[in-house]
């Protein structure tokens, strides 16, 4: 049975306890110090209780119907709006990235805002998450999303500054540092370009060559859970809304309404989907 929602807005929706949610838009899990204040403000003098999301967002619960409309005008005098919900593009979820993440190999709240203010809320043929992580080693798993990104870098060696102290032989997670008489090499066959090497190297001997984000596709949280495929192995910061525009086109064109991405990518094969969004991108590149 779907909850009976409020005035037509699915983030706004009746409970079992017969009381509504307010699911509030929350893009890359930021919100200033006043927001968080008048959500609190709001929960009191409704009488509700405040529930943190697994994606990030939060919800108002056990507000009574006669009280939504006061406590929704209350919320969006400081610019919150019930949150991402149905057939839509929903709210994106991001780690701290690198301004704030020692172990971030990429920026990652600047994106998801980028992100999040060209698509959230548009209508998608079944609900569309998007999960951005800021390196290899991602709290956010990304890679369960229907659109997922991951922060990866090119890390290099200036062997004139090496010392062989054999810090990232330390720091490395995957066994691709090591040292050879005296100076540090780099299997690139292992090496998943986590970084860490570059942020721990305590003389700058290693140093980002290229950044950019791995691109997932398909991938599902819910039961059965389901990694996503890789459409590209490294994508530029600027290439990152086109791609998702294409991935988009290509979903929309041939996806019955109410298919998930996954099922969609499924119905025609991952490598016709690839092709056809990829064969569009050097098209628009024209």
């Amino acid at each position: 049975m779907k909850p009976e929602m409020y005035k037509g807005m699915p983030a706004v929706f009746k409970r079992k306890d017969g009381k509504f949610e307010i699911k509030i838009l929350v893009t890359g899990g930021m919100l200033a110090p006043g927001q968080v204040k008048r959500i609190g403000e709001v929960a009191e003098k409704y009488g509700a209780e405040v529930h943190i999301t697994v994606r990030q967002e939060l919800s108002i619960l056990g507000v009574p119907e006669g009280k939504l409309e006061a406590a929704l005008n209350d919320l969006k005098e400081v610019g919150l709006a019930p949150g991402s919900a149905g057939m839509t593009f929903r709210n994106v979820v991001s780690c701290l990235g690198e301004e704030y993440c020692f172990k971030a190999a990429a920026e990652t709240i600047g994106l998801a805002g980028e992100i999040g203010e060209r698509f959230t809320g548009e209508k998608t043929p079944g609900p569309l998450k998007v999960g951005i992580g800021g390196c290899p080693f991602p709290c956010t798993r990304p890679q369960f999303n229907e659109i997922g990104l991951m922060g990866r870098v090119r890390p290099e060696m200036d062997l004139e500054k090496c010392t062989g102290c054999e810090k990232c032989v330390e720091v490395c997670k995957v066994g691709a540092a090591s040292v050879v008489d005296g100076k540090a090499v780099i299997d690139y066959d292992k090496c998943v370009m986590c970084g860490r090497c570059v942020v721990n190297c305590p003389v700058g001997a290693r140093y980002t060559a290229e950044d950019g984000y791995m691109f997932f596709v398909g991938g599902r949280g819910s039961w059965p859970p389901h990694e996503g495929w890789m459409l590209r192995d490294f994508v530029a910061r600027e290439e990152v809304v086109p791609v998702i525009e294409r991935i988009l086109e290509v979903y929309r064109e041939g996806a019955k309404p109410g298919m998930r991405l996954r099922e969609f990518i499924n119905s025609i094969g991952f490598e016709e989907f690839k092709r056809r969004v990829l064969s569009s991108e050097v098209e628009k590149a024209r």
